[in-house]
């Protein structure tokens, strides 16, 4: 079979989210169906699609068009506009479509579902956000795309309620990670890595884009009460780069007593971040909402006892192995820290928390995903 990717999200020069999918999800369908040929196709500019990642497998070709997306979306609008596939060597048998992005062809199509944020946490979002999404029309991709591809039970339940995606054309594919890079065991180039941003001792994390769904201003808040109670240098890293909406997170910021302890790390080496995970004594992400939760998954295959919400996605990826709490609580992560931190008991409860995180994480892995994506795919009573 020929299957053509929508490639565009990893033309970002920084992966998070969707192109960390994306990336993991080509290399291992490659691998496990090396009889399919698969046709990366881009738009952007020269520089941006320099970003694109490097593939060794033979059966994997990358199509680029150095155009600027604005004027490739124009393609893809026009009643007469070129189809994408116009722009492939071959005619593909069908398309997978890592997202929602504005997209032309008559070819069929799978479509990867990851949430519906805009949707229960509106609020969370920019005009321009609302707008592009009403522009895009994003329910009619998912609903005349052959399949959709959800990315956990709870985003499938929102796929049915929030965009009316038919029951039996939606499968649920869970994510996962490469644990040969995610794992609990110290490695050589740890304490080095650490050393870079003087974290060589014990520290709370927190990880993701600075946006309002990421709820990093209740941190911010959570941390500085916490550290009231407990005299204790501990620092809070943040890292992240900036999105939107961080108004509230600057004041957070800027009014907390323990300012000088809270580390800004806006970038770090993707190859860093493993190291950082293993390193933390705890890992914090009281997130609004969650298709999945990545960086949940991540820490808890490195072994950082975890505070993370009870809502949407994230108990199905944690079960018992992290503390849930209530995001829009402050006083519980205050709670919650406590406990981790507590001079008698805190130790064990980190020790259990780091087990069960470890064995719950071995449920997770990439190649599972890609098996199911490619059974979509290759299914022809769905395509």
């Amino acid at each position: 079979m020929r299957i053509a990717i929508d490639i565009r999200p990893l033309t970002a020069p920084h992966k998070t989210g969707v192109s960390i999918v994306t990336d993991a999800l080509i290399r291992h369908m490659a691998a496990h169906a090396p009889e399919d040929e698969f046709l990366l196709f881009a738009t952007g500019t020269e520089e941006t699609l320099m970003n694109i990642p490097q593939y060794s497998q033979k059966n994997v070709s990358i199509i680029t068009l150095p155009i600027a997306n604005k004027l490739a979306n124009l393609f893809w609008l026009l009643p007469g506009g070129l189809a994408m596939d116009r722009f492939l060597p071959n005619a593909p048998d069908v398309w997978l479509l890592p997202n929602a992005h504005i997209h032309k062809t008559s070819t069929p199509y799978v479509v990867l579902f990851h949430d519906a944020a805009i949707r229960t946490v509106p609020e969370c979002f920019t005009l321009k956000d609302h707008a592009r999404t009403w522009f895009t029309n994003e329910e009619r991709t998912f609903k005349n795309a052959k399949t959709v591809i959800s990315v956990s039970t709870h985003s499938t339940q929102d796929a049915i309620a929030y965009y009316g995606v038919q029951e039996k054309n939606i499968v649920t594919a869970p994510l996962g990670i490469d644990h040969a890079i995610f794992l609990p065991r110290e490695q050589s180039s740890d304490r080095s890595y650490r050393a870079a941003y003087d974290l060589n001792r014990p520290y709370i994390l927190w990880l993701a884009t600075r946006e309002p769904r990421k709820n990093v201003d209740s941190v911010v808040r959570a941390y500085s009460e916490f550290r009231e109670r407990h005299k204790e240098s501990i620092p809070l890293v943040l890292i992240g780069a900036d999105g939107w909406k961080i108004k509230h997170i600057r004041s957070a910021l800027e009014t907390s007593p323990f300012r000088n302890d809270i580390r800004e790390l806006f970038y770090i080496p993707e190859k860093h971040k493993a190291a950082l995970y293993r390193g933390a004594t705890a890992f914090l992400f009281p997130s609004l909402y969650e298709g999945f939760g990545l960086p949940v998954l991540e820490a808890m295959a490195c072994g950082a006892p975890v505070i993370t919400s009870l809502t949407s996605s994230i108990p199905d990826v944690t079960s018992n192995a992290a503390m849930l709490i209530d995001p829009l609580n402050v006083s519980d992560l205050v709670q919650a820290l406590d406990a981790l931190f507590d001079s008698v008991d805190g130790e064990n409860l980190r020790t259990i928390l780091r087990a069960r995180g470890i064995a719950q994480s071995e449920l997770f892995h990439w190649e599972t995903t890609a098996k199911i994506v490619l059974d979509a795919l290759h299914n022809n009573e769905g395509i």
